[in-house]
């Protein structure tokens, strides 16, 4: 039996708020976990919270994954989370069973795609790895969903560690995307401060660099054949480099462009007397089982692949990871190296070899955010995407998003996620860090700009005569925006959650009246990036809060699009 954590519960009760909220079937938000956040877990808590609100309803769901390796995993997930009664079957042909009668249906999408006659009276359906998900109403995704709709109303939400598709752009923007949203997102500054996640860190040696300046860039990445021809020239150099800096990691994995590049890595690697083997796509799927049980029982030091190990491969004791597959999609970039950083016993940290520019160019791979679509085509849905959370912003003249209330940027600043250095996580970055002593507190009114969302708690700090940091506290919203609101109230106040306003203008009646929320010392700004942003607070050493002084969350991550205020 799992037992879920804080963020896990947090996040399947602001998907059901966001259904309650955005009441449209089309409204289809993301929850965002990193690699290790438990996804299945999620997706397993999600389910059997569904039949314990709505027994009569018998709310059957569909899970659909894009591998066997997924659905087996979330399979097991699910009989070890729900009741016995709750019926869980496969509809997969990889895995040998279709099971269409099943109170919980985990199919994938290859074998479920022209099935929905068969499947009977869905009530959820839910995304594994959604950033596979096409952003045309073609693809198999989307038939699937036209036609099950035809015989049942549902509703959808995805999971995925990459909000965005390979291009960059968010999931939500493009034509005629599928989600609308972020109903919950957990970071991964979040995780590595937690302890569920394990920190990726770079050599102190200089690498050798694979130019791709030559290789022409074809549907937003590089175009393999090439890439293949320039990476090759640099592999027996990269092996050689390998074995010298990771030879105290005992599980490696290396990520190639293409199946002969793999295979003449993993060759290179056993001239150096390390074992090595391939695993790509085409790898039959009985070698390919048997080779990941060689590799988990340390039989094999070095798995090479090209795109077969980016997502559903849960080997927590990875060590060690090899990039030799330069590209610009913050897809393959941001789950590549996720891989690596999962928790294992004895297991203190993953060393990232890049011998390519991809870490250079793209930044911390915490740091990355979505983009929007470049051109919209006539016609398009006159909405614009914010960068902050994801969300569609109607009308698209909005300065603010009326979902997490960050300010619109009404023209992409393409500076703004070029790499300075070649960090790989944001705490390797070097930060304009600044602290400011605050003399004064001001709360204010936010009135939304956007007719029928609810407005916010403005807070300004005072450093002398200057604003030098902002908040926007969303106590009037609903879901995850609202909790870290309440969050944030109950930090600051005596009482905790014991009284916390239910609107705005309550809570300025109630500072005006004299409710002690107390004050910060200072503020530690980060103002590297183009707008400052809140990275913690110092609070006076005595305060007269009782026994609940030291009071704390359990959850770190932003306040309506800000940098943490709990510390």
């Amino acid at each position: 039996m799992y037992s879920l954590r804080n963020y896990q519960t947090e996040s399947i009760e602001n998907t059901l708020a966001w259904w309650g909220s955005h009441t449209k079937p089309t409204d289809n938000p993301i929850i965002v976990l990193p690699c290790a956040a438990g996804k299945s877990v999620v997706i397993a808590g999600l389910v059997g919270r569904l039949f314990e609100l709505w027994p009569s309803e018998h709310p059957r769901t569909l899970v659909i994954v894009p591998s066997k390796e997924l659905a087996e995993q979330n399979a097991e997930k699910l009989v070890n989370v729900l009741p016995p009664d709750i019926r869980v079957g496969y509809y997969s042909a990889s895995v040998g069973k279709k099971q269409p009668n099943a109170d919980v249906i985990v199919a994938t999408i290859g074998s479920v795609a022209k099935s929905a006659h068969v499947l009977g009276n869905i009530k959820c359906v839910i995304f594994d790895e959604c950033h596979l998900i096409s952003s045309d109403g073609a693809g198999m995704y989307r038939s699937l969903l036209n036609d099950l709709a035809k015989y049942c109303s549902f509703r959808a939400v995805g999971l995925t560690a990459t909000p965005f598709r390979g291009n960059g752009v968010w999931l939500t923007d493009g034509r005629d995307p599928l989600f609308t949203g972020i109903c919950h997102e957990v970071t991964v500054k979040f995780m590595l401060e937690n302890g569920y996640n394990s920190p990726l860190v770079r050599p102190a040696e200089e690498l050798a660099q694979i130019d791709v300046q030559a290789v022409p860039i074809v549907n937003g990445d590089y175009q393999l054949s090439e890439l293949a021809s320039q990476v090759s020239k640099h592999l027996a150099l990269a092996a050689s480099q390998a074995v010298q800096i990771a030879v105290n990691r005992k599980k490696w994995i290396a990520f190639c462009p293409t199946v002969a590049t793999a295979d003449e890595f993993a060759l290179a690697l056993g001239h150096l007397s390390i074992s090595a083997a391939v695993v790509t796509g085409d790898t039959p799927k009985g070698e390919r089982e048997a080779l990941i049980r060689r590799y988990r029982a340390g039989q094999i030091r070095c798995l090479v692949t090209v795109l077969a190990l980016t997502t559903g491969f849960d080997v927590p004791d990875v060590d060690c990871i090899i990039w030799l597959r330069p590209t610009r999609s913050p897809v393959l970039y941001v789950q590549g190296a996720g891989r690596g950083m999962r928790i294992a016993p004895g297991k203190t940290d993953c060393l990232w070899l890049d011998f390519s520019d991809t870490t250079e160019r793209m930044g911390p791979i915490d740091a990355i955010r979505g983009k929007r679509a470049s051109k919209r085509k006539a016609g398009s849905a006159p909405f614009a995407v914010c960068d902050n959370c994801g969300a569609q912003v109607m009308p698209a003249a909005l300065l603010r998003c009326p979902e997490c209330d960050h300010l619109m940027r009404e023209v992409e600043d393409p500076k703004a996620r070029s790499a300075s250095d070649a960090a790989i996580l944001s705490t390797q970055v070097e930060k304009v860090i600044k602290t400011y002593p605050i003399d004064d507190v001001e709360y204010d009114l936010h009135v939304s700009r956007n007719e029928g969302k609810p407005d916010s708690l403005l807070v300004k700090y005072w450093s002398g005569l200057r604003v030098v940091a902002r908040e926007w506290i969303a106590l009037q919203h609903t879901g995850y925006a609202q909790h870290r609101a309440r969050q944030w109230w109950a930090y600051r106040s005596k009482e905790g959650m014991a009284y916390v306003p239910e609107t705005i203008d309550q809570a300025l009646e109630w500072i005006e009246a004299g409710y002690g929320l107390r004050r910060p010392t200072t503020v530690t700004v980060n103002e590297s990036g183009k707008y400052p942003e809140i990275v913690g607070f110092e609070w006076p050493a005595q305060l007269d809060l009782g026994d609940e002084s030291d009071r704390s969350s359990d959850t770190k991550g932003s306040v309506a699009g800000h940098a943490p205020a709990l510390i």
